[in-house]
């Protein structure tokens, strides 16, 4: 009786085992595989992937899950990984820019999971997700212009199979598979990995990035090797009020990638240790800037970090901005300092008016006696449009600080007021120089 009662309970349980088990088999293959060479060299060059961004269907809780992931930040450090002599965070690597469109179409597991429900989920059906990927590499030399821009297309297969009833959907599932299959049995995975949110992701991931190295290599090495060595050259070691720091020229695109084919920015990035991508520095000037027929001119930055003043200028070589200089300053131009930056914030404007008190004391008289009269005019009719501007920023300030009184929301209107007594304060420095450079242009003049 005892031993009946084992063999029925036994063939109750293998019943219920064979009705509730859930088994299934997954594999994945892309038409574009990674390589396994990790040494890959193309000449002198390395490169750093500045920039990723991705475009898809966000509304597709399914293309989110697979392309949500896909950010610079990984990119960049599976493609560091799989190819630690190519890739690099070092700010001498040439920057790479990156733009991926993802299709993601399921519309197959759709077929198999009807096909399945057919047999009672006995006989499992095979159904595809299927990601169609584009990778367009766009990569750029030492002043930011185009060295290469070209796209990569592969397809990545995600192939699933599972069983309701019965142990069918355990069965591998046949096909060409990049990774080792995924299996589940009873809901019990047959690897270690098999309920992983993650693996798949980061395989397409790899795929990117090889997408990516697919569009290097057509770059002739040559010019790569040119482009490296100018970019390495834009890290210089410099002196800064007595202490060693490093500065790298950069490139920048005042509208964004985007919207810009070419740089129309130079800028010095002052470090005090040697750089790598993603460190702040300590000060960034802007040194040179595109006038409207693409040439180069140079401009002269000021230090805000350091006691004394110092600038920062650049030197043009076959027309692009090569070299940064670094040199204190004992008698500060006014012409450098009579209009304010597009976007100067209150502690820019405080520092340049105190700057602008050592000039009317200091750099004016010499100004006076030495410059022509022509010279001078230029001076008082910029420096009559720049209080002209000051006035039109202190009284909108003004008014904004009226209004948030007005309204009584307990908005600071700090930050506005201090603007206006600034501008004015601005204002009040510019007079005297105002009235003693028109007394030189009537004393010359005579």
């Amino acid at each position: 009786m005892k031993q009946k009662t084992i063999i029925r309970n036994t063939l109750v349980v293998l019943a219920v085992v064979f009705v509730l088990t859930g088994c299934g088999s997954v594999r994945l293959a892309s038409t574009l595989k990674p390589s396994e060479v990790k040494d890959l060299r193309l000449g002198s060059a390395h490169f750093s992937i500045i920039s990723h961004s991705i475009e898809y269907n966000k509304k597709s809780p399914g293309a989110k899950g697979w392309f949500d992931r896909l950010d610079q930040k990984l990119i960049a450090g599976r493609a560091r990984a799989m190819y630690p002599e190519l890739f690099t965070d070092d700010w001498t690597a040439l920057p790479v820019i990156v733009k991926t469109r993802g299709e993601y179409n399921d519309s197959s597991m759709m077929i198999s999971a009807f096909l399945t429900a057919l047999t009672a989920g006995v006989i499992p059906f095979p159904g595809t997700t299927k990601l169609s990927v584009a990778v367009a590499s766009d990569v750029r030399d030492a002043a930011g212009d185009c060295l290469a821009d070209k796209q990569v297309n592969f397809e990545l297969n995600q192939v699933v199979w599972m069983s309701l009833i019965g142990p069918l959907g355990a069965i591998p599932v046949p096909g060409e598979a990049d990774l080792p299959r995924d299996g589940i049995f009873l809901f019990i995975p047959l690897t270690k990995d098999a309920y992983s949110t993650t693996k798949h992701t980061d395989y397409l991931a790899d795929c990117i990035v090889e997408a990516i190295v697919q569009a290097l290599r057509s770059v002739d090495p040559a010019t790569l090797d040119v482009a490296s060595q100018a970019r390495k050259s834009r890290l210089q070691e410099v002196t800064v009020a007595g202490n060693r720091c490093w500065s790298f020229l950069a490139p920048v695109f005042s509208k964004g990638f985007a919207k810009q084919d070419k740089a129309d920015l130079f800028v010095a990035m002052i470090y005090k240790e040697y750089p790598i991508r993603g460190a702040k520095p300590v000060e960034s000037i802007t040194v040179a800037r595109r006038n409207g027929d693409g040439r180069w001119l140079p401009m002269t930055g000021y230090l805000r970090s350091v006691k004394e003043l110092t600038a920062a200028r650049v030197l043009i070589d076959d027309g692009k901005p090569s070299k940064v200089v670094i040199k204190k300053v004992d008698m500060p131009p006014l012409e450098d300092f009579i209009e304010l930056g597009k976007n100067s914030t209150i502690d820019d404007i405080r520092w340049s008016n105190g700057i602008l008190v050592e000039i009317k004391n200091s750099t004016l008289p010499r100004l006076m006696r030495k410059k022509n009269p022509e010279y001078l005019i230029n001076l008082v009719t910029r420096i009559e449009k720049a209080v002209l501007n000051l006035n039109e920023q202190a009284q909108m300030a003004d008014s904004r600080v009226q209004e948030m009184v007005v309204e009584g929301s307990g908005a600071d209107t700090t930050q506005a007021n201090e603007l206006s007594v600034l501008c004015r304060q601005r204002i009040a420095i510019f007079k005297p120089i105002l009235s003693a450079l028109k007394q030189a242009v009537a004393a010359k003049g005579r």
